[in-house]
């Protein structure tokens, strides 16, 4: 397959109006994020804009900013915060909108970003995954509002460059496997779980070599860790382990490279909105090896593209815990303790089967790629942002907003339909 292979589920949604012009579309210039949200390739004028971080005056105003009063566009593209003065937007987001994340519920402000959104100036609004779609709808579900908030809902996933190397395994013995976690939220994203497979493998003689790519935040800084003093300590002590290599920063080219060479990425997760490192990976061949929560299941399909994790969840997707409000509790620390060693011990379970298993290694190799090429590859994404650009700039602003489900058309929410093309 090839880059340029489209989502069969997404054809229609190519359909751009005919004569369609270059418009200028505002989008935050931030370090990431965004280019993961909007078109990698566009034909229009992507026009990157700084964004006023009222974050750094008040640490929970993150859910909003301002849009340049003179500066000419055809419509913002946001991302999470919503833009007061555009005239007419779209906004993206990564599980919850408008993000009133500490606000009181009689919030001036957050009736205001609520506000927002409910307008007609908002023309549509993106969940990047349906695991953020369900967010939303249950976060929404008892307001006046909400059936007009679900008729411009609609799911769109990241796009990432796809790499044109072949697949640097491809005649691997996988006698010895070599896996790799990227993450600067060493707790949250699971790099505890995998320094202590990491140990149990050792202590098993197993042939794994694990990459650790990680600044090793945790604790009080993240909102997820438990705060408990000195909970991570034993982890970061595996660090130092023969079979752990530990890297604090890697560029992202570098970190694509190290994927590429290695048979399996890891994210056992106890908590990520989506974890762009999935597909990356499978743009580079390499499959995944993840938690069952949150959007992971609508990238990684067991047994298909790489190994799912359990852990106990709630309807919506997310671990079922304690909560933020426990994370000081020991109560809270033992929930987090538990769930990293049961995510260990089923991962290095899983390796285990994995050694010197060339033919099903090799399958799923094949398969995640097909997975990046059918489902987030910019070359076949791209065109559908531009094309909803197209229909949005082209809407009259006293029309009520509305995502067409037969040409607005949603991202699937797993792999299943590529099962037809899969690998054998």
């Amino acid at each position: 397959m090839h880059d340029q292979a489209q989502n069969s589920s997404s054809i229609k949604d190519s359909a751009a109006p005919e004569e369609a012009r270059c418009l200028k579309v505002m989008v935050y210039r931030d370090r990431y994020p965004t280019a993961f949200m909007t078109p990698r390739i566009s034909r229009h004028e992507m026009v990157r804009t700084r964004f006023i971080p009222f974050n750094k005056l008040h640490s929970n105003w993150d859910g909003f900013t301002v849009t340049p009063p003179f500066q000419e566009n055809d419509l913002v593209h946001a991302w999470n915060r919503i833009p007061f003065g555009a005239r007419r937007f779209i906004c993206s987001f990564e599980s919850s909108l408008p993000r009133g994340y500490g606000f009181p519920k009689s919030s001036l402000l957050l009736k205001v970003m609520q506000g927002a959104i409910e307008s007609k100036h908002c023309r549509r609004l993106v969940a990047m995954s349906h695991y953020a779609r369900r967010k939303f709808e249950f976060k929404h579900q008892h307001r006046e509002s909400f059936p007009e908030l679900k008729s411009k809902l609609m799911v769109r996933h990241p796009n990432v460059f796809l790499s044109d190397k072949p697949d640097a395994l491809a005649d691997d013995d996988c006698k010895t496997l070599t896996v790799t976690f990227v993450g600067s939220h060493f707790g949250r994203k699971g790099g505890a779980a995998c320094v202590r497979a990491a140990e149990l493998a050792l202590e098993r003689g197993l042939p794994i070599r694990f990459n650790i790519v990680s600044s090793l935040v945790a604790g009080e800084s993240v909102w997820f860790d438990t705060t408990v003093p000195g909970f991570f300590d034993p982890y970061f002590r595996l660090l130092d382990l023969p079979n752990v290599n530990h890297i604090n920063s890697l560029g992202n080219d570098s970190v694509r490279v190290l994927m590429r060479a290695s048979h399996f990425t890891l994210l056992p997760t106890l908590g990520d909105t989506f974890g762009y490192s999935m597909i990356e990976s499978m743009a580079e061949h390499t499959p995944v090896i993840a938690t069952n929560i949150c959007a992971v299941p609508e990238v990684v399909m067991d047994g298909f593209n790489g190994c799912l994790l359990n852990l106990d969840k709630t309807p919506r997707g997310d671990w079922n815990s304690l909560g933020y409000e426990a994370r000081g509790t020991e109560a809270y620390a033992t929930q987090y303790r538990d769930a990293t060693e049961d995510v260990a011990q089923q991962l290095v379970a899983k390796l285990a089967e994995l050694v010197g298993q060339p033919e099903t290694i090799h399958r799923m190799r094949r398969n995640a790629r097909l997975t990046a090429e059918q489902m987030f590859s910019a070359s076949s994404q791209s065109p559908l942002w531009d094309d909803l650009y197209d229909r949005v700039a082209a809407e009259d602003l006293n029309s009520r907003p509305f995502a067409d489900p037969a040409i607005d058309i949603s991202s699937p929410e797993s792999p299943a339909h590529l099962l037809g093309d899969a690998a054998r």
